[in-house]
């Protein structure tokens, strides 16, 4: 059983989906907080020790309850998963930690990272920026996109629309990119499609979520 814990409703399909993929029979265990993204995003993305502390008890709720792995499915709270590795022996999977690994190896010259909460795209932005310098691309410029309207988008499921929203978001900062980072699970069914129609490779972090929890489970 793979437990997740969500700030939204609407990231769960997507990592159903790549779960259903890479771990195919695997229950999947939500357990949703739909204040944690607006509550961080408030505060501008820095996350509070109350914050912090919710998380970890959402997270320590889905270990006591008997999940195999726990994976945080809100991009916001990552490093939360440094502490949980201190507390807990049931692996805990931050949302983007294995996309962040793979865009390292691309080594993308300018990178835009897709959000729908102003938080959200400066935080993984900000990490984004710090794990490309660690691993020797720090010439590397990542562009943190808020992309009006992809929430309400990605909560009605309507993904032609949520596709404009992130093309629409793109436009608007200006400039090429050689690749874009999709940092919320809640826009990750629109990957393929906005790849499609902006002809720039399209990183979602729901898939290498699943690739990871896969491995890790023995599985893959």
């Amino acid at each position: 059983m793979i437990a997740a814990v969500h700030a939204t409703p609407a990231s769960i399909a997507p990592l159903a989906a790549a779960l259903a993929d890479e771990l195919p029979g695997a229950q999947l265990w939500n357990i949703i907080d739909d204040r944690l993204g607006p509550d961080a995003d408030a505060v501008g993305g820095e996350l509070t020790p109350e914050l912090r502390d919710r998380m970890l008890n959402l997270v320590r709720h889905g270990v006591t309850g008997g999940a195999d792995a726990v994976v945080i499915a809100c991009s916001m709270y990552g490093e939360v998963g440094r502490v949980t590795e201190k507390l807990f022996t049931t692996p805990v999977f931050t949302s983007d930690a294995d996309m962040m690994a793979d865009i390292v190896r691309a080594a993308p010259r300018r990178i835009a990272v897709v959000a729908s909460l102003q938080g959200a795209a400066v935080d993984t932005s900000s990490r984004l920026t710090a794990s490309l310098a660690a691993g020797r691309h720090s010439a590397a410029v990542v562009v943190p996109v808020f992309c009006e309207g992809a929430a309400q988008a990605a909560g009605r499921a309507d993904i032609p629309a949520l596709v404009g929203a992130l093309a629409a978001g793109l436009e608007g900062v200006g400039g090429s990119f050689d690749m874009v980072c999709i940092a919320q699970y809640s826009l990750s069914p629109a990957a393929d499609e906005l790849a499609a129609k902006i002809a720039v490779p399209v990183v979602a972090p729901t898939r290498t979520a699943a690739r990871a929890i896969a491995r890790s489970l023995g599985t893959s």
